[in-house]
């Protein structure tokens, strides 16, 4: 007796590749992802809620993701505070600006959706001595 076994291997892949897929997308973080778009290392810092201030070194033409891990059903996190200093010379000028934060699969740069992503540039016309952030479009 011939048995073919194509038909019951083939939905059995397609079921396990259906709820990796499933599992993947699983919202997970509230991630945005800034890129210095600058040729000099930038500073930033940031808070979630009254926590502590975290700071970052960025280099030139990197990314980094700031990500919350949800920790509730409602997939919330607190407010978030983000500081760059946008002065490029010897001094410093902490200035506050507002990230919105997606929702996101993980807390890596790759899997952050279009509305989370900013860029950090050269004001115009300050021949790169400030810096600032703008949403992508």
């Amino acid at each position: 007796m011939r048995v073919w076994w194509g038909a019951p291997i083939a939905a059995a892949m397609l079921l396990a590749v259906g709820s990796t897929t499933a599992a993947a997308q699983e919202k997970t973080h509230g991630c945005a992802c800034l890129h210095n778009d600058t040729a000099a290392t930038i500073n930033f810092r940031y808070k979630w809620g009254e926590g502590q201030w975290h700071s970052v070194k960025l280099q030139p033409r990197f990314e980094d993701a700031i990500c919350w891990k949800y920790d509730n059903a409602q997939k919330s996190s607190p407010n978030l505070t983000f500081q760059l200093d946008v002065d490029m010379t010897k001094g410093s000028a902490w200035t506050t600006y507002a990230i919105s934060r997606v929702q996101t699969a993980g807390a890596q740069c790759s899997v952050v959706g279009k509305g989370g992503h900013y860029d950090i540039s050269y004001r115009p016309n300050t021949n790169n001595a400030f810096i600032q952030v703008m949403h992508r479009p």
